[in-house]
């Protein structure tokens, strides 16, 4: 099978909106404020975010939606991870495959109402003021009323910008937990790129010994080894959201995207706080932030031994 991964006119036209609109209404920066705890700004500018449509975007028409398909999520899921926005936004992406009724996903694709991702050890991510819980358990995804369940609060730990409460799982939808997979992996492909353009811009700006560090050696192949990964991760990506549902092994497919996206994100996110030598480590500086990102991120969906388990079956 021949496949074509290149965006074409369209659904770069799509890409070029939601990246714009991130860079000027939810940069990265933002999670440096204090008053950005816990999704905040994203709640402040919820209205905006709507109004760009997404939530429908790889929906039927005759379902609310655009008539579009996984690529133009994954492109728009990429975008997100590249400005970490908060992970409820990729849920509330995702949710509205997982409606079982037409009121309910109306809702979500206009935003009206609210989802959240729950995660490993039946917790719900940035659950507050969400209706909706995307709950992966055995045999996959399924959609669950916020009211159904009992919750309580507890503080993130590992990421500031973020808060937990518990949940309990159950049983899913295969097809649609795969679709997930895929715009997961495509988030930490966007954190991989986004780590990548960091450490690569600080190289060319720092300078030692009379010269840019981006000089150095050591430095280039960090820089080129971050490239590879985050390449090696969009292609898989991108192939995997473009022969969804064609026939091929999505659940092999969603894998090796999420296998590769795991090991782009971490290892880039590594390196890039590695680049900016003792300030990569302080809070003042956001290369840390997307190492946390990256960790919380993967906590979604399946666990590495389930995508071991599709790979080498």
């Amino acid at each position: 099978m021949i496949v074509d991964l290149i965006p074409d006119e369209d659904q770069s036209a799509i890409e070029d909106t939601i990246v714009s609109f991130l860079a000027d209404v939810l940069p990265v920066e933002r999670l440096r404020d204090a008053k950005a705890h816990g999704g905040a700004a994203e709640a402040e500018v919820w209205g905006q975010i709507c109004e760009l449509g997404l939530f429908g975007l790889g929906l039927p028409e005759d379902q609310g939606g655009l008539g579009l398909g996984l690529p133009e999520e994954a492109l728009v899921a990429r975008a997100l991870g590249r400005n970490l926005v908060s992970p409820g936004v990729l849920a509330q992406l995702c949710a509205p495959h997982l409606a079982t009724d037409e009121a309910t996903r109306d809702a979500l694709i206009s935003g009206e109402a609210r989802a959240t991702f729950g995660i490993a050890d039946g917790y719900v991510l940035d659950g507050e003021g969400a209706e909706w819980i995307v709950v992966f358990g055995p045999g996959g995804a399924s959609l669950r009323a916020r009211s159904d369940l009992s919750l309580a609060a507890t503080d993130g730990g590992l990421d500031h910008t973020m808060t937990f409460e518990r949940i309990e799982g159950g049983a899913g939808n295969a097809q649609p937990a795969l679709r997930l997979e895929v715009l997961i992996a495509a988030y930490l492909t966007g954190i991989a790129q986004a780590t990548t353009d960091m450490a690569v811009d600080y190289a060319k700006q720092r300078e030692q010994f009379g010269q840019p560090i981006g000089a150095f050696q050591a430095i280039k192949h960090s820089c080129a080894d971050m490239a590879t990964r985050a390449s090696a991760a969009d292609t898989q990506t991108l192939f995997a959201a473009t022969v969804f549902g064609a026939g091929m092994d999505d659940a092999v497919e969603a894998a090796a995207a999420r296998t590769l996206a795991k090991r782009a994100s971490f290892e880039n996110a590594k390196a890039n706080i590695q680049t900016h030598g003792g300030m990569g480590f302080t809070d003042e500086c956001d290369a840390h932030l997307f190492l946390k990102r990256a960790m919380v991120m993967d906590m979604l969906g399946s666990d590495a031994r389930a995508r071991r388990a599709a790979l080498t079956a």
